[in-house]
């Protein structure tokens, strides 16, 4: 072949790649147009809008903004500009665009979603997503902080309770983007992730931590977010993303966008309890637990499902009993002079749960509920053990221990007995909840029995009745206090206790053993001949 046919060849081939590229990234386009609820359809503009659409093209004023709406299903079912920004002569948005004699809503708000989505708006408008942050945020935004510090802060995720001049609660693009209003978007973990996030609720660290989210990321490009959910039909995703579980439908379960429907712990505040939010219509917290447990048990099994929901109950009343010394430390301290309210003429400016922020005591009491403590429960409640163990008790704990010694050094003679004690007892001067075994069933712990096991004279008496007293308050439903009963019947068994020792157990030992003379050899017992700088030259 001579040099002019490669040549040709050469330019033919790369037509060809050029195509075929060009074609791949059409169908990828598509493809993800489609996940995002973005495809391509024939789009109508009524003559009202128009003008709108003609303008801002002309002008380049916000151009992505059309382009998001002709990709929308707003956009193919014909609702265009007018639909949501038309506004009445009096409306406390209203305004005459430029070059124009259009009057149009600069906000729409639920009220003008609620043309369409009636029961949608209704819904969110009954959630705790709507409930207004400053209803129950006392000083912590209005003292303690800068005002400006809150509008880019907490303002900003809690925008989603926005109280609008005519009526309406809420923000739907909080979740759903302007203007396409995609729901995969929405159905998104980073969307929930926006808001739920940090060191005071970290909803999506958590997820992205546990076994959902893992399988989640390793799945994500194959995912087609943009789907309709069913009451009589399954989940059509391998693994729930937040959504799945707060609001979708699923069979034996109805849909919703009240984020409320199926939490039976009020566990984001300063106390764990059972919630009663809209309980004449939503039902008792039972009810609630009820519709949770219908979406897992569309993936788990029912004994498994129950009997984490039974430990993360118990992880939101342990943390009860820890916060209630914080409660008696801050309450005592006040009392001895201590600790001093925060007060200006005369007016208290904090909740009596929390008496302000200027001394160590009240902090450790604020953060150990505001951070900690959420942690601690919802690590439990959302499988993310990290957020459970590591940020959530473990850090509880030193706080603990951080408010009985502050007052050990300011005098407390109560406080002073607890410091100074060399019991490991010290470190848990509250009330015990426990649960014989683990989620999975046996465990192994008659070869690393817990300290407190051995400490503490009839360990599962005490905690038997701390259990049975909180079923006896309604706390627990009859089936729970008769699962757990069932397992501290036989809690021999669940404990490992009936069980000779793992045969692998001596092998780990020697392993361990040579591992200890390695350490000591190579590490510990190394002594370098030259001196420090420091002993040298200072």
């Amino acid at each position: 072949m001579d040099l002019k046919a490669k040549k040709w060849l050469v330019f033919i081939m790369c037509i060809f790649l050029l195509a075929a590229l060009f074609l791949v990234a059409r169908y990828e386009s598509a493809r993800f147009a489609a996940k995002v609820g973005l495809q391509p359809h024939k789009i109508f503009v009524s003559d009202a809008s128009k003008p709108c659409v003609e303008c801002h093209k002309r002008k380049g004023v916000a151009p992505n903004m059309l382009t998001q709406w002709e990709g929308s299903l707003h956009a193919r079912k014909g609702i265009d500009c007018i639909q949501c920004h038309k506004a009445e002569k009096g409306d406390f948005d209203a305004f005459t665009c430029p070059e124009s004699t259009i009057l149009v809503a600069q906000f729409p708000t639920p009220k003008d979603c609620a043309k369409c989505h009636k029961e949608i708006v209704k819904q969110f408008t009954e959630s705790k997503h709507a409930f207004p942050f400053w209803i129950y945020a006392n000083a912590d935004r209005a003292v303690f902080e800068p005002i400006i510090g809150t509008k880019h802060g907490c303002e900003e995720c809690h925008q989603i309770t926005n109280m609008w001049p005519d009526g309406s609660v809420g923000e739907c693009d909080a979740c759903h983007p302007k203007h396409s209003f995609s729901i995969a978007v929405a159905r998104s973990p980073e969307t929930c992730g926006e808001c739920h996030l940090g060191p005071d609720h970290p909803h999506i660290e958590i997820y992205n931590e546990s076994k959902h989210g893992n399988i989640f990321q390793s799945i994500r490009n194959k995912v087609d977010l943009n789907y309709r959910s069913s009451t009589d039909k399954p989940i059509p995703i391998e693994v729930p993303t937040c959504a799945t579980c707060h609001m979708d439908a699923a069979p034996g379960v109805k849909g919703t966008h009240n984020v409320s429907t199926r939490l039976s712990w009020e566990s984001q505040a300063p106390w764990s309890f059972r919630t009663v939010w809209l309980e004449d219509k939503l039902g008792t917290w039972q009810d609630k637990r009820k519709r949770m447990e219908a979406v897992c048990l569309n993936c788990h099994a029912k004994k498994f499902v129950l009997t984490y929901a039974l430990i993360s109950d118990l992880v939101n009343l342990q943390y009860n009993e820890i916060r209630r010394q914080f409660v008696y430390w801050n309450t005592k301290y006040t009392k001895e002079g201590l600790v001093h309210r925060t007060e200006l003429n005369g007016k208290f400016y904090s909740k009596p749960f929390l008496n302000g922020w200027d001394e160590k005591p009240e902090v450790l009491m604020y953060e150990t509920w505001h951070h900690e403590g959420r942690r601690f429960r919802h690590g439990s409640e959302m499988m993310g053990p990290d957020y459970t163990q590591w940020h959530g008790i473990w850090e509880m704990q030193h706080k603990l221990q951080e408010i009985i010694n502050w007052g050990a050094e300011h005098g407390d003679e109560e406080a002073k007995k607890i410091a100074e004690s060399t019991s490991p007892t010290k470190y848990m001067p509250y009330k015990i909840y426990d649960f014989p075994g683990n989620e999975w069933g046996i465990g192994t712990e008659k070869f690393r029995t817990p300290v407190l096991y051995k400490l503490i004279p009839n360990y599962w008496d005490k905690v038997k009745a701390n259990v049975e007293e909180a079923y006896k308050k309604g706390i627990l439903t009859k089936e729970q206090w008769e699962m757990w009963l069932e397992r501290y019947n036989n809690r021999d068994h669940y404990l490992g206790l009936e069980y000779p020792p793992h045969p692998v157990t001596e092998k780990y030992r020697a392993d361990f053993k040579k591992d200890l003379d390695t350490l000591k050899k190579e590490a510990i017992g190394i002594k370098l001949p030259s001196p420090t700088p420091f002993s040298e030259v200072h």
